[in-house]
């Protein structure tokens, strides 16, 4: 179990009165702010009275506030974050990986992070692309090990001087016609060894793409709309190995479920081309990752998957401008271990508003220790190398802001917060809105990609997918939608405005 040292995440957190008599949380469920008329909602929410405690003051307080969790959940179903629409997600996204890697052949893709996970809006968050490579294999080196085929290029991952959860790849045997960049990337070691260096895999692949921004493993492709971030991988075949102390360790609430724990070693891992931040060998470190991951986020019940959505909306407009490296991944290991460690009872949709508290004292301890572990890789510290003296002042002071503030730490959400002061049947058929445009859009985006073909022109695609009757049917469908009038219009910047029109409704 996770645990962190002065704060029992099993302690009940309830919510006290609210200073001033005007402020009742039964008055925010039911009207969506505070107050009526021009003294509505506080521009300041962080200046609101409210006060996180240990017990309980009284029932009707309790009562208020699981009338507020249940509000902000039913909230949430209607901004694209139903259960029904993360599974719509992530089975079009399955599709679309599944259309685009019928013609590849020394990679094959994967779409990666919240896009996968089915937890955020088409143009909400980045595109996350992996690439693997086909005739590459990296493994531990394990005594009595299989040869692999000449095909295939090897290398043997070498932890020694590097922090937990990075490697150093040694080459241990090299195909013939092997990738270019791979030959290229190559670097001798004063012990005549060779090792592949993941700064001169990245640049190499960033040099063949035409591509200026890094981040991480990451390379960055974006427009005036959207953007992509590609990572390329390479296999890893140990993973039974680097997970025997997940696999092993001592659990007490049943999650991830004995199922869970015999399947996910079975699936890849992949090791990607980025060091450890504070490594003084960061240039030829590679760092481990695992698709069994996702397994863990389809197993969210409802209130844990919208828990993890609410703290990366409180991460990205709160913590993420004090320092950049607060990222969505750090929110997912907090809610990892959160839920490991909770009991199943806890996450009834009624406590929504008491877990993110749980989370955010969670967060602010890892913060204050300067250590949050990875929850695949224990001994990996998501934190090292990431927070300076100054971030980590104000991040533990916003923190503390946050959690005082108790239930409108919600308000922090700025969809959230507008949806909140939405009439009830005026945001239901809005949602039901979005969501259909949503699917619309996403069937569109899989049938252009159904004519990509190798060296095919973005142009031609276009051309083809034009000559389609169900193409052209769902294109309608989608503009009757969002611009009733378009028919009507004749100027030349047609396409900016109803592409802007969809960006702005599906974000």
């Amino acid at each position: 179990m996770y645990s962190l040292d002065g704060y029992d995440i099993q302690k009940p957190i309830t919510v006290a009165r609210f200073a001033s008599p005007k402020h009742h949380l039964m008055e925010f469920v039911v009207n969506g702010h505070f107050g009526t008329g021009a003294d509505a909602l506080p521009n300041n929410v962080s200046s609101a009275s409210v006060r996180v405690y240990g017990e309980l003051e009284n029932l009707k307080m309790l009562d208020e506030l699981f009338l507020m969790s249940v509000r902000v959940s039913e909230v949430l179903d209607q901004l694209g974050y139903s259960e029904s629409m993360v599974r719509y997600r992530c089975e079009a996204t399955e599709r679309l990986d599944g259309i685009l890697n019928r013609h590849r052949t020394d990679y094959f893709g994967i779409t990666i992070g919240s896009k996968q996970e089915g937890y955020c809006c088409p143009f909400e968050s980045d595109r996350d692309v992996m690439f693997i490579h086909k005739t590459v294999i990296c493994r531990l080196q394990v005594a009595g090990s299989s040869p692999l085929p000449d095909t295939h290029t090897e290398f043997i991952m070498d932890n020694e001087y590097c922090n937990p959860g990075y490697y150093r790849l040694e080459l241990k045997h090299k195909a013939e016609g092997e990738d270019s960049n791979i030959t290229a990337a190559m670097v001798e070691h004063i012990n005549g060894r060779e090792y592949v260096s993941s700064e001169k895999y990245t640049y190499l692949f960033r040099k063949s793409f035409n591509l200026s921004t890094v981040s991480g493993p990451a390379l960055t492709e974006c427009n005036d709309y959207q953007s992509w971030d590609y990572v390329f991988a390479l296999p890893c075949i140990s993973q039974k190995q680097l997970l025997s102390e997940w696999i092993n360790r001592p659990r007490y609430h049943n999650w991830p479920s004995p199922e869970l724990i015999q399947e996910i070693p079975q699936l890849p891992a992949y090791l990607v081309p980025v060091g450890c931040k504070s490594s003084e060998n960061k240039h030829m470190e590679w760092r481990v990752c695992f698709i069994g991951e996702l397994k863990l986020t389809d197993s969210f019940m409802e209130s844990q998957y919208k828990l993890y959505i609410l703290l990366k909306y409180i991460n990205k407009h709160v913590l993420k401008p004090i320092c950049k490296d607060m990222s969505s991944f750090i929110m997912k290991n907090v809610v990892f271990w959160y839920v490991e460690s909770t009991s199943r009872e806890s996450f009834s949709i009624h406590n929504l508003v008491v877990n993110i508290i749980s989370c955010l004292k969670m967060l602010q301890q890892s913060i204050r220790e300067n250590n949050l572990p990875y929850y695949m890789i224990r001994g990996r510290n998501l934190l090292r190398g990431r927070i300076n003296l100054t971030q980590h002042h104000h991040l533990i002071a916003k923190l503390d802001e946050l959690i005082q503030e108790g239930p409108i730490v919600i308000m922090r959400c700025p969809k959230v917060r507008l949806a909140l002061q939405m009439p009830s049947a005026e945001l239901i058929k809005q949602g039901r809105w979005r969501d259909k445009l949503e699917k619309l859009w996403v069937e569109m985006w899989n049938m252009w990609w159904a004519y990509c073909l190798p060296g095919i022109e973005v142009e031609e695609m276009f051309r083809q997918a034009g000559r389609s009757h169900s193409f052209i049917n769902v294109w309608q469908e989608m503009n009757d939608l969002v611009w009733p009038q378009w028919r009507l219009y004749q100027g030349q910047d047609f396409p900016t405005i109803y592409r802007r029109k969809i960006l702005i409704a599906l974000k």
